[in-house]
């Protein structure tokens, strides 16, 4: 009881005096770093009971420092393990009081091999603060989280090439410091190999040393060519890494000629009989030293086909080529014919290419017509097809005309398999059915007979087309507008025909008017006397009469004022029983009363 009255008398009097708050129970302002904690407040946030600094209240703003006291790895966990905070960062020294009391009594005389990487060499001189610019979660500079790795603090000159471990050539005591004992050379552009491993390094990169910009494109770049140029700069056409004498792939890189077959076998002064880096004597040309055999001129270049030193047994390509300048040049299947298929090994050699046959398809071919077409020709088979293929023909209309049949009309436009009819491959074509009648259905039944027996169909009509029949209607001539009239507004099919699926009715059509046309009369001309025809007043040439003599026809000569009056004046319109309306013509009356009023009421008569 008397402490906390002891307490609370300092607090009054504190308070009166106007002494700071932090400096109550506070031995001193602590540093600047931690300026943000400062108050009496906030001991507990380092401090446990008493004075005693606990390591786990520091790790909770800490955490970078305690992670590595914890792994034991660095400064504080390798040398400061299980170690108060407070031993080494002293506090409430004022604003500008220093929190790191240093091992060795500064920053620079810290001995960097207790943090686990000793510095040695040229690491030794640059300054801390040259490697540790980092800074914490806080905002603070920190010495933790440096990496080790030299590419984060030198740049790459070899740009990856030789991986990230620079320390497998370089030395910490000086860059230029190397050591090249177990340096591997196929991680560079130019991996050593054959003689050019015995090399000493200093044969390339010469004295002082220099490992970049050194030329390796050609073989020039560091030897000299004995042959003064004349195999260009390829040296690797004859020669190998191996040896400079080694010339074991001389003959599979032979330069201007290829090595093989029949030139395998040949030593070399056989055609270098002035030196063996001297072209031949005699030329360098097949023709040099080997007599041609080839009857056709196929020319002097034997490489062009026999650059592999084969005489027979040549690739297809080259006896295509080839091909093409013998009598019988290779176009459409024949080009993808296998070579033995015509230059078959059952022929007696001298009949195998030079003596084989190609005169006639027959010569190669099968006739697969059985002999059908032997009398055209001869049965040669181009009349009909090409090398294109034995489809399509080259039968064609104009050359259907020679088989008796000749392609005419719409006949042109049937397909060959609209008549010649079969399974495919259709190889026989001979058809002895001609009439119109073998392929075409008579839609007329037996109306046409006697012209069926006697000319067929062609009576009436040609390939030209069915609906346009060369019709002789001399029989009932068709004028005036009979002749533009449809034929089947005459020959309409009768019932018969219906019944039975035929065409229209030709046999037995009426030939008067009145079997095809309407009485508009009404029965006026053919009930009464004197009976009259069509005919004797209208023409075909159209219904209306262009001129009626109404004296000689009608027996009523029109005279005066009879002659001015229109017909429709004494020919009304009558109504018939069943409604129809017809003109009267035929009218029963000749005397004037009989249309006439008596004007005079019967006194004329006195």
């Amino acid at each position: 009881m008397a402490l906390v009255r002891i307490v609370a008398a300092l607090a009054l009097w504190a308070s009166a005096a106007g002494v700071a708050h932090a400096q109550l129970l506070s031995p001193g302002p602590l540093a600047s770093d931690h300026s943000e904690i400062d108050g009496d407040s906030n001991c507990s946030r380092c401090h446990e009971s008493g004075r005693r600094i606990a390591p786990s209240r520091c790790n909770q703003c800490h955490g970078d420092v305690g992670r590595t006291m914890s792994a034991g790895t660095g400064l504080h966990g390798r040398q400061y393990r299980g170690q108060s905070c407070g031993e080494c960062h002293v506090e409430h020294r004022g604003r500008s009081g220093h929190l790191v009391r240093w091992p060795g009594g500064s920053q620079q005389r810290l001995d960097h091999a207790q943090t686990g990487w000793p510095l040695h060499g040229a690491h030794a001189r640059p300054g801390c603060d040259d490697c540790h610019r980092q800074r914490n979660s806080r905002g603070h500079r920190t010495f933790l989280g440096a990496s080790r790795q030299c590419a984060s603090c030198h740049e790459d000159p070899h740009s990856g090439r030789f991986g990230r471990d620079c320390s497998s050539c370089h030395q910490d005591t000086r860059w230029s410091a190397v050591e090249l004992t177990d340096f591997d050379h196929s991680r560079t552009r130019y991996a050593l190999r054959g003689a050019h491993q015995r090399v000493d390094c200093a044969g390339c990169h010469h004295s002082p040393p220099r490992y970049r910009g050194i030329a390796f494109g050609q073989c020039s770049s560091c030897h000299q060519d004995p042959h003064a140029g004349r195999y260009g700069a390829e040296c690797s056409s004859c020669h190998t890494e191996t040896a400079w004498t080694d010339l074991g792939d001389m003959r599979a890189h032979h330069p201007g000629l290829r090595l093989s077959g029949g030139h395998q076998d040949a030593a070399c002064g056989d055609c270098h009989d002035v030196g063996v880096d001297r072209a031949p004597s005699r030329g360098s040309a097949c023709a040099s030293c080997h007599r041609p055999v080839h009857e056709a001129d196929l020319g002097r270049r034997c490489e062009r086909c026999h650059g592999s030193i084969r005489w027979l047994g040549l690739p297809r390509g080259i006896g295509l080529r080839a091909h093409e300048q013998t009598p019988f040049p290779l176009i459409g299947e024949h080009v993808d014919t296998p070579c033995q298929d015509c230059h078959t090994r059952e022929r007696p050699r001298d009949e195998r290419y030079r003596g084989l046959a190609y005169d006639t398809c027959a010569s190669c071919h099968q006739d697969a017509h059985g002999g059908e077409f032997a009398a055209r020709d001869g049965g040669e088979c181009r009349a009909c097809h090409d090398e294109r293929g034995f489809s399509p023909t080259l039968f064609g209309v104009a050359a259907h005309a020679g088989t008796g049949f000749a392609l005419q009309g719409l006949h042109a436009a049937v397909a060959c398999g609209g008549c010649h009819q079969g399974e495919r491959p259709r190889l026989d074509w001979h058809l002895t059915n001609r009439a119109c009648a073998d392929c075409h259905q008579n839609p007329h039944g037996e109306q046409f007979a006697a012209e069926m027996r006697t000319g067929g169909c062609e009576s009436c009509h040609n390939a030209s087309g069915w609906d346009r029949p060369s019709i002789d209607h001399s029989s009932w001539t068709l004028d005036g507008a009979h002749a533009l009239v449809a034929c089947v507004a005459c020959h309409s099919p009768s019932e018969e025909d219906r019944r039975t699926g035929q065409g229209a009715s030709y046999r037995g059509v009426p030939r008067e008017c009145a079997g095809c046309h309407e009485d508009e009369h009404a029965g006026q001309f053919r009930l009464s006397e004197p009976r009259r025809e069509c005919t004797d007043c209208h023409d075909t040439a159209s219904f209306a009469i262009a001129h009626f003599d109404h004296e000689a026809t009608a027996s009523y000569p029109l005279v005066g004022h009879h002659a001015q009056a229109e017909c429709s004046a004494c020919h009304a319109a009558a109504q018939l029983t069943g409604g129809a309306e017809v003109t009267r013509w035929r009218l029963g009356y000749r005397e004037c009363r009989d249309c006439h009023r008596d004007p005079h009421a019967g006194g004329g008569s006195r």
